[in-house]
C-alpha cells in the first residue's frame, strides 16, 4: 500500500537523521581532545599586542624592599586567547635576573631553572578556551630594576569541533536531509492532491462508462455483468503480466468498454438463439468497428479505443476486422480477446448453457497459438485452475441477478489501479 510506503519513507528518513545526529555528537566527542599542532609564541607584558590572537596584560600590585637589597614585587597577568581554537597543556617562561626567587604564585604552579621561571596551569585551568582568558599572579624577589617584559607561551592547539573533514562532512549531509525531506514533504503534498483529483477524474470516466454498459446490458440481458468481468480478468492477466499500474488500469477501462459497439447491432439479432445469416452475422461482427468509431474521441485513455475494434483478431490472422496477426494485434485487444472468450464459454447464452470448467480449459488450450495469444492463454488457464475467476463471479454475481441496471463505482477498480 502507498500509506505502508509513505511510513516506511518516513521512518528511512527519521533513522538517516538520528545516524547524522549521533554522528555529530562523537565528532565532537572525538575532537573535544584531538590535538592539531604545537603552539609557541612570545607574549609582550609591555601592553604591546604582539599578536591579536594570543597576548597578555600585566599589571604591577604591589612592591616591597628587603633586608637584602631586593625588592619583592606582586604582579598579575593575565593571558588573553583570542584565536579560534583552545589551548591546552600551556606553559609560560618568563626569563628573570639571576639570583631572582620566585615567593609565591596563585592559579598557577611554577618551577625555577637555569632558563628562567615556568608557569604551568592547575587542573581546572589546563586549557584557555577560544575567546576566553587565564589569570594568575606572582610574588617575586629580585632587583629594585626588575620588571618582566615578556613571556613565552607554549601549549598544544586543539582542533576545532566541526572544523575536520568528517565534521564538515556531517553539516553537508544535514543539509542534504533538510533538502530531501523538504523535497519530498512537497512532492508528497502534490501527490496527494493529484490522487485526489485523479479520484474526481475517475468518477467522471466511470459516470461515462456506466451510460454505456447501462445500455449494453438494455440491448444483451443475457449478458448482463459480462463488461465488468471480462475487465477483472483482463486487469489480473495484466497484472500477472507485470504491466504497470497505468497500463493495468487502462487494461481495465478497455475491457469494460470492448463491447461499446453492440448498441449497433438490432436487438433481434443480438438476441436470436438460432443459427445467424450471413448478413446477420456480418451485422454482429460489425459491432468491434463500431465501437471503435464510437470511441475515437476517447483518446485520454490510451488503447481502449483499439481494444474495441480488434479484440475479436485472432492470432493466426484469421479473425475480424482486419484480419491482423500476431503481435499486429495491440497487446491490450489480446488481452481482452483472452478475458472475452473466456466469459463467454463461462456463461449461459440464449443459443447454448455454458461449458463445464474442463472444457473451456481444453478450448483456451487448444486455442493458443491459434485464436489466441499462447503466452496470454496460459495466463488465463492459471486463473481458471487458481480460482481467480470463482473470486470475480462470486463479485458479480448479484449484480448478474439484479434487476436494476449495472453500475459502476470507484471502488470497482482495485486500489492498486487506482493509485491509492
Amino acid at each position: 500500500m502507498k500509506f505502508d510506503k509513505t511510513v516506511s519513507m518516513l521512518m528511512t528518513l527519521l533513522s538517516i537523521l538520528m545516524i547524522l545526529i549521533t554522528a555529530f555528537y562523537v565528532e565532537r566527542l572525538i575532537t573535544q581532545n584531538n590535538v592539531s599542532s604545537v603552539y609557541s609564541s612570545k607574549l609582550s607584558l609591555t601592553g604591546a599586542k604582539l599578536s591579536d590572537k594570543l597576548y597578555a596584560n600585566v599589571s604591577k600590585v604591589s612592591s616591597q624592599p628587603t633586608d637584602h637589597k631586593s625588592v619583592i614585587t606582586q604582579y598579575e597577568i593575565e593571558v588573553v586567547n583570542g584565536s579560534g581554537t583552545d589551548l591546552t597543556n600551556w606553559s609560560l617562561l618568563m626569563q628573570v635576573p639571576e639570583g631572582s626567587n620566585v615567593v609565591d604564585v596563585w592559579n598557577v604552579d611554577s618551577s625555577h631553572d637555569g632558563y628562567g621561571i615556568t608557569f604551568t596551569p592547575l587542573h581546572y585551568n589546563i586549557t584557555i578556551k577560544s575567546g576566553e582568558s587565564v589569570e594568575f599572579g606572582m610574588s617575586i624577589e629580585a632587583q629594585a630594576n626588575y620588571a618582566p617584559t615578556s613571556m613565552t607561551l607554549s601549549g598544544f592547539r586543539m582542533a576545532p569541533a566541526g572544523r575536520t573533514f568528517a565534521g564538515k562532512l556531517i553539516l553537508s549531509l544535514f543539509v542534504v536531509w533538510i533538502v530531501f525531506f523538504v523535497s519530498y514533504a512537497v512532492v508528497k503534498y502534490n501527490s496527494v492532491t493529484f490522487l485526489k483529483k485523479q479520484k474526481t477524474d475517475v468518477k467522471i470516466i466511470l459516470q461515462s462508462m456506466n451510460t454505456f454498459i447501462s445500455f449494453i446490458d438494455a440491448k444483451d440481458p443475457y449478458t448482463r455483468g459480462h463488461s465488468r468481468r471480462v475487465a477483472m480478468y483482463a486487469a489480473e492477466i495484466a497484472k500477472r503480466m507485470h504491466l504497470t499500474d497505468v497500463e493495468i488500469q487502462n487494461v481495465y477501462y478497455a475491457g469494460l468498454l470492448h463491447d461499446a459497439g453492440k448498441i449497433s447491432v438490432p436487438d433481434a439479432v443480438l438476441n436470436k438463439p438460432g443459427k445467424l445469416t450471413q448478413e446477420e452475422r456480418e451485422l454482429v461482427q460489425n459491432h468491434t468497428v463500431a465501437g471503435g468509431n464510437m470511441l475515437k474521441q476517447l483518446s485520454s485513455l490510451k488503447g481502449v479505443r483499439e481494444t474495441a475494434l480488434y479484440h475479436h483478431e485472432r492470432f493466426d490472422g484469421k479473425g475480424y476486422p482486419e484480419g491482423l496477426k500476431g503481435n499486429e494485434i495491440p497487446l491490450y485487444a489480446r488481452i481482452v480477446g483472452v478475458a472475452d472468450s473466456y466469459d463467454a464459454m463461462s456463461s449461459n447464452r440464449v443459443y447454448r448453457r455454458h461449458l463445464s470448467k474442463d472444457e473451456i480449459i481444453e478450448q483456451i488450450q487448444s486455442g493458443a497459438g491459434t485464436q489466441f495469444d499462447p503466452d496470454i492463454a496460459t495466463y488465463m488457464v492459471d486463473m481458471i485452475n487458481d480460482g481467480y475467476v470463482n473470486v470475480v463471479k462470486m463479485e458479480t454475481a448479484e449484480v448478474d441477478g439484479a434487476e436494476e441496471k449495472f453500475h459502476l463505482s470507484e471502488g470497482d477498480i482495485p486500489g492498486l489501479y487506482m493509485g491509492l
